[in-house]
């Protein structure tokens, strides 16, 4: 009698395709500097310059240099404390307190008045030069990101770094990862969270820091990690 032939179902197609040159799927993660959650302040460097440019030192808007100030005072504390769920709560808690305690005593005054009088004034040239100093510094930030970045696959994760390509491979064999959200600003302004590694053969968890998508490159890596292959006799 002759031998049934064993029947292989098919790996499903991963939903992201790396290199392809790597011989298979794979999903690419690329870990990002903090400077990257200051794009609010280059975006409004560029078009508060155009509107500075277009309105002349004559006509200048009221209240531009204040409002740029703003979003750029908002962009240093983002990147220099973590919001957690916790503290985010708190803060915004506190902020309602302070707001209705001071409608209802009156003792919030001098805060309007303040910003009413308040009328900075810088040239386009300023709005201008934050713009081009930001845009070098994303122009180093995405070569950088061609050259160090990780690459999930089937069997095993792929630490590349440098520009000469060095190379350290982690076995996906009993390894484990999940992810994190220690600020609920970088989440909500980048979709960012921090994902970790940890396998047997290393003494430390692998942190990769400010994966940006962090829920859909998390999705991709279960469903790639998670297709088995069955062979049936």
């Amino acid at each position: 009698m002759a031998e049934t032939p064993a029947e292989t179902h098919p790996t499903p197609p991963a939903p992201h395709t790396g290199d392809p040159k790597a011989g298979g799927p794979s999903i690419v993660v690329r870990p990002m500097p903090k400077v990257v959650f200051f794009y609010m302040t280059w975006l409004a460097s560029l078009v508060m310059g155009i509107i500075a440019a277009a309105a002349g030192p004559e006509k200048m808007p009221a209240h531009l240099g204040t409002v740029w100030l703003c979003i750029f005072t908002f962009n240093l504390l983002v990147i220099s404390f973590d919001f957690t769920e916790v503290v985010s709560i708190a803060v915004i808690f506190g902020l309602l307190a302070l707001i209705l305690g001071g409608l209802y005593f009156n003792f919030l005054g001098f805060i309007g008045d303040f910003f009413a009088h308040l009328d900075l004034r810088m040239n386009a040239g300023f709005y201008f030069s934050i713009f081009g100093v930001f845009s070098l510094m994303y122009i180093f930030v995405f070569i950088r990101s061609r050259f160090e970045y990780w690459e999930f696959r089937h069997n095993e994760v792929l630490h590349r770094a440098g520009i000469f390509g060095e190379i350290k491979r982690y076995s996906t064999e009993d390894l484990r990862w999940f992810k994190e959200i220690p600020d609920v600003l970088e989440r909500i302004l980048l979709k960012s969270g921090r994902m970790v590694l940890t396998t047997p053969r290393e003494t430390h968890p692998i942190v990769i820091e400010h994966v940006l998508g962090i829920e859909g490159a998390d999705e991709r890596i279960a469903e790639l990690l998670g297709t088995k292959r069955v062979t049936f006799k």
